[in-house]
């Protein structure tokens, strides 16, 4: 059960099939999985795209206040496993935006003291990724890293059907302190497209939120409270399809990436193709 340059065999093949259950609840293990690859990835080897939008916001007994926003594109690959499953390579590159005109800056202002912060390079390198055939995800985890992951039934409301994700993940500091991460993530595709026959990637768009604690660089260590994200983006076909200001800020900073996005996960992907 293997897969080719742009080719399917073995699990990929079986699962481009129409989903194998009458019924539009995409509950059976196979439907499931496929329903995600589509979303999330595709059963093929191509580069898949999307993109985010959200604000972060200061959340200190209950009330909230604007901190800065990002504007992020995520790049992938996937290929099948001979377990059932797909192994791939998956990295990001995000940009610190104001929070009000989305325009990438520099720096951002700390609304609790008053302090110019100037946030470092966002974004996560290229690494390995695992999807079970029972749908489940894992990644490389850094040393003493906890991370944790549950996909969520597939939801159908009339042609609309909702794939929640969530992931938890705990990193420990200095001090016996730890950082945390909540995501809580909504794929939401239609229904004739996920159960159309032959299909290897479906349109898709996403909602996100997210619980963060204080970054290093914010000096917030000691502060009560953490951050809070909303946000949402969509998969796209061409780089040159993502956020003006996201293109624009990586050609300042990494224009070779815009060039040859797929050599932004060779480094990964290779390892594992």
């Amino acid at each position: 059960m293997i897969i080719g340059r742009r080719g399917l065999i073995g699990t990929a093949a079986a699962l481009a099939v129409a989903p194998a259950a009458a019924a539009t609840t995409f509950a059976a293990p196979a439907d499931k999985l496929r329903a995600l690859m589509l979303m999330r990835g595709a059963l093929d080897d191509r580069l898949v795209i999307y993109w985010l939008r959200g604000r972060y916001f200061g959340l200190v007994d209950g009330e909230v206040k604007p901190l800065f926003g990002v504007v992020n594109a995520c790049f992938s690959r996937y290929r099948a496993h001979p377990d059932g499953g797909f192994i791939g390579a998956r990295g990001e590159v995000s940009h610190y935006t104001d929070f009000d005109t989305g325009e990438v800056v520099g720096s951002v202002r700390n609304p609790y003291d008053g302090r110019i912060m100037e946030p470092p390079p966002r974004g996560y390198p290229p690494s390995p990724v695992r999807i079970e055939a029972d749908s489940s995800i894992s990644i490389k985890e850094m040393p003493g890293m906890e991370f944790a992951n549950a996909i969520h039934d597939i939801e159908v409301t009339g042609d609309d059907a909702r794939m929640f994700e969530r992931n938890a993940s705990k990193v420990p500091l200095p001090g016996g302190k730890a950082s945390l991460y909540n995501e809580m993530v909504t794929y939401r595709a239609r229904v004739a497209d996920l159960r159309k026959p032959g299909a290897n990637r479906v349109p898709c768009d996403i909602n996100f939120t997210n619980t963060v604690s204080w970054r290093s660089w914010m000096g917030m260590a000691d502060h009560p409270g953490h951050m809070l994200a909303v946000g949402s983006g969509a998969f796209v076909a061409r780089v040159a399809d993502l956020p003006a200001a996201w293109l624009k800020a990586t050609a300042a900073t990494q224009p070779e990436l815009l060039g040859n996005p797929q050599a932004f996960l060779d480094p990964v992907w290779k390892t594992i193709a």
